[in-house]
């Protein structure tokens, strides 16, 4: 990928934020963790800790579009990182159940923030050819940010979980720099952008029945996704009695690597393999992530069971990152911004129901009937992926 200086230049601010960005989401795993045992909050309190998170993101998501292009990303962006640093920091200090439940609500808005912001930079900054490929590098920072949160995060929450937010406060405080005097917004491109988008209103998408059915696809699917990242540490604890905190971090590192390995080359192998076969995609690699939950959580060898795991993680995020492609084939090209926020706002409703859902059916000393429900929420999935159909107007 050939790219001018101030492409890298681009390249590299928006990978940092968004390094920070998945550490921050993937972290709170842990976090929920050491609270429970720390403060003795309940599951269902934090299973609220995350859904408040993602409530938070759906508010900024639906006018998110406009503020980009009324006041530009870097503004948006700027202002985002602001509230994260800020806030951020402040739950590093939080000890009460309201005041975390609080802090993180607020971390939300500053994570959408970027969320929204980010395709933008892309789209300003890249050509069409480019674009692609560079988001799905972008993307791959859930990974990575993963690796990190399993490995330093981990590390770090087990010897003062303070500390821990306090980090991340430093990291999007120099985010924040590096956009204000790194990132030159082009102006005239954002005016142009802002003409197109202005021909097709946002409840356009509203209407198209494929960006409804993709949209419900997401939702399940995200909500399978956050309760593996949310949960997996405690089901990790109580299912299967692992308490070394070496070999748990062990343990989520190749998961996240298993994630990123799936998410940079999704696109090479949907592209190259699967063109024009999509939609059957990602419903067999659902099909096979549902499978592969229920011998993970059932398996009586342990082996078989993280095998299955991480089988699971891979194909859930190829299925996921078909999700994202088939839009750009399937929908109007003039309501494909719109489309993709109705995308946006279904898998941070799935955020949002996640945790609770995995809470209800746990037990106290199984996840059993959890992961049934994250089996059958797999298949819906990709149910709602095949009943998407290729229209004239697409």
């Amino acid at each position: 990928m050939k790219l001018t200086k101030n492409q890298w230049l681009v390249f590299v601010v928006i990978c940092f934020i968004g390094t920070f960005a998945n550490l921050d989401k993937s972290m709170i795993g842990f976090t929920a963790d050491k609270l429970i045992s720390t403060y003795g909050f309940t599951k269902a309190q934090m299973g609220n800790l995350s859904s408040v998170f993602y409530v938070s993101f759906i508010l900024v998501t639906i006018p998110g579009g406009w503020l980009v292009d009324r006041f530009g990303y870097k503004k948006f962006v700027v202002l985002s990182l602001g509230i994260l640093a800020i806030f951020s920091f402040l739950f590093g200090n939080a000890s009460s159940l309201a005041a975390i439940l609080f802090l993180r609500f607020m971390v939300g808005f500053g994570q959408a923030g970027y969320t929204n912001g980010a395709p933008k930079i892309i789209s300003m900054h890249y050509q069409n050819d480019q674009c692609a490929k560079v988001q799905s590098l972008v993307v791959a920072t859930a990974g990575i940010g993963g690796i990190l949160a399993s490995t330093v995060g981990e590390t770090i929450i087990q010897k003062n979980w303070h500390n821990a937010y306090y980090f991340l406060a430093a990291g999007y405080l120099i985010a924040m720099l590096a956009v204000i005097f790194l990132m030159k917004e082009k102006k005239e491109t954002a005016t142009a952008t802002k003409n197109v988008q202005q021909k097709a209103g946002f409840f356009d998408a509203w209407k198209n029945k494929n960006t409804l059915l993709l949209a419900l696809a997401v939702l399940f699917s995200n909500l399978v996704g956050v309760a593996l990242m949310f949960w997996l540490p405690n089901v990790l604890r109580v299912n299967f009695g692992v308490e070394d905190q070496i070999v748990l971090s062990k343990i989520m590192v190749v998961f996240y690597i298993i994630m990123t390995i799936a998410t940079a080359s999704s696109g090479t192998v949907i592209t190259k393999y699967f063109k024009g076969k999509e939609l059957k995609f990602i419903f067999v690699t659902s099909v096979i992530t549902a499978a592969c939950l229920l011998v993970f959580i059932m398996a009586p060898v342990y082996s078989v069971a993280l095998a299955a795991l991480y089988v699971s993680v891979f194909t859930m995020m190829m299925a996921f990152a078909g999700l994202l492609a088939v839009p750009y084939q399937l929908v109007p090209a003039n309501i494909i911004g719109a489309s993709f926020a109705v995308l946006n706002i279904g898998a941070f409703a799935g955020g949002i129901i996640s945790p609770q859902l995995v809470s209800m059916f746990a037990q106290k000393d199984s996840y059993l009937y959890s992961f049934i429900c994250l089996s059958v929420c797999m298949i819906i999935s990709g149910g709602c992926a095949l009943l998407v159909k290729k229209t004239k107007e697409a």
